[in-house]
């Protein structure tokens, strides 16, 4: 997500400059022919790009960092349309880069809106000092354009919706993989020691899950994984997300949870397993590992491997079990020792 925020706003940066460089060759262009009044607002817009250029590297690491550029967008609309009731009809050419722009510096929904409102607005300044032929072609052309934009940038939006969830997601059990469960623990990790709040990790094994494997076979797998992955997103909380491992092993990330708390949802899903009939097999039990992050614990893998001891634990000493791991201070005073 962090590679893609940045890739999005160097297009973003390069668009601006492009726009403002462009602007600046207009504007040597309009004194040139006497265009005094396209002067003005070429030398107004050209600060203002450079302006969105400099936003667009600050805001880099924020995906969702979109009131600047829609600001900008909002701005550029109103000077033309001031231009239009002017009489400069000729500058009703610069709404099509507007309605194009929109798709590349704002969600969907806000461009489709911004494009509705810059169609209306500027169809009402343009008929006023031109002919309702001129004003229709108009209306229809930058409908078209922003049309296929807007049909473009929803196949493109949705298409990189996908890509995402199969680069993260596990298509077996609905969970995410591994490869995002790092990234997510150290960003949990890290809003944890920033605010305090607690942030427990729940393990869980499926009992005696190789054996069965063994007798089944691998399509049994399949089933019973699939059927054991939606099982659980259905019974988490919405806060807490579920990871997948492999050989029947799951992570649930519960922040905001205590220690009293990650066992209350651990014995309840223990025993959530235990009452549901399952595909194959008809009967299930889990153990089941838990940990809370104790305050200045900042190693995520050191986190985990407390959450595994624990797991460890509870299948040693008989399975379908659910301990809890022991304080950051006991394990560390272990390792000195």
């Amino acid at each position: 997500m962090l590679g893609e925020s940045y890739l999005r706003s160097r297009a973003r940066m390069a668009l601006y400059l492009a726009t403002a460089l462009l602007l600046m060759f207009m504007a040597i262009q309009n004194v040139r022919y006497g265009l005094y009044e396209l002067f003005y607002v070429s030398i107004i817009l050209a600060p203002v790009m450079i302006a969105g250029a400099v936003y667009a590297w600050t805001r880099r690491s924020d995906i969702n960092a979109h009131r600047g550029h829609l600001g900008i967008l909002l701005l550029m609309l109103a000077v033309i349309v001031w231009q239009l009731l002017a009489g400069q009809v000729a500058i009703n050419h610069w709404l099509y880069a507007l309605g194009l722009f929109s798709f590349l510096l704002i969600p969907l929904k806000q461009a489709i809106a911004l494009n509705a409102l810059a169609l209306a607005i500027s169809s009402i300044a343009l008929m006023i000092n031109d002919s309702f032929y001129n004003t229709a072609r108009f209306a229809t052309s930058y409908a078209l354009l922003t049309g296929l934009a807007g049909m473009y940038a929803y196949l493109y939006h949705h298409q990189s919706r996908f890509l995402v969830e199969i680069a993260i997601k596990d298509p077996t059990t609905g969970a995410f993989n591994l490869k995002h469960l790092d990234f997510t623990l150290k960003q949990e990790i890290s809003r944890s020691e920033t605010t305090g709040h607690p942030l427990s990790v729940i393990i869980i094994d499926i009992d005696f899950y190789k054996q069965q494997l063994e007798v089944h076979g691998p399509n049994f797998a399949n089933e019973l994984l699939s059927e054991f992955g939606h099982r659980l997103l259905e019974v988490t909380r919405a806060g807490d997300s579920i990871y997948y491992a492999e050989n029947g092993r799951f992570f649930i990330l519960s922040p905001v949870t205590s220690t009293e708390g990650v066992l209350v949802i651990a014995e309840r899903l223990r025993r959530n397993v235990e009452e549901v009939t399952w595909p194959v097999v008809e009967k299930l039990n889990v153990s089941v590992g838990c940990v809370t992050r104790e305050p200045g614990e900042v190693d995520d893998k050191e986190l985990l491997e407390r959450g595994l001891d624990a797991l460890t634990q509870a299948k040693q000493s008989g399975r379908n079990k659910v301990v809890l791991s022991k304080p950051f201070a006991k394990s560390s005073s272990k390792k000195k020792t």
